[in-house]
């Protein structure tokens, strides 16, 4: 995933939180590279950790393969994701949030499909934004 950093702020518990644009929407979360410096206005690639899900998470949303994929930042300053599944089995669920991102999951007794489009939330905090190069 590459993201365009737009504001970098230093939270209380002393996290550098990163806002910035992917190419399917708005994104925020914590810079966990001590060798990179983040910069506004400069692209970086960069891998995400999230935090651990359920099933109970994820909504699925009607419309299945239709519903476009994008992120969001809510009024709390969460993470909106939405994406689609695309593998669902063995415990475990992959979703595609762009031709270039996915993420995989494992979720036990999730109800979950192949073709579902699932929406999640979750904390900026619980985010970490690992970047490997700048563009």
């Amino acid at each position: 995933m590459t993201i365009l950093v737009e504001e970098i702020t230093k939270e209380l518990n002393g996290k550098l939180m990163v806002k910035g644009k992917t190419k399917i929407g708005a994104f925020t979360g914590c810079w966990m590279a001590r060798d990179i410096i983040p910069e506004i206005g400069k692209k970086y690639g960069c891998e995400l950790v999230l935090p651990e899900l359920t099933a109970q998470d994820m909504r699925v949303i009607p419309n299945g393969i239709e519903t476009p994929v994008y992120t969001d930042i809510d009024i709390d300053n969460n993470v909106v994701f939405k994406g689609i599944i695309w593998v669902a089995e063995h415990g475990g669920i992959v979703v595609s949030f762009a031709p270039d991102w996915i993420e995989c999951f494992e979720i036990k007794g999730s109800g979950l499909n192949a073709y579902d489009s699932v929406m999640f939330v979750v904390k900026k905090e619980d985010i970490e934004i690992y970047p490997y190069e700048a563009e």
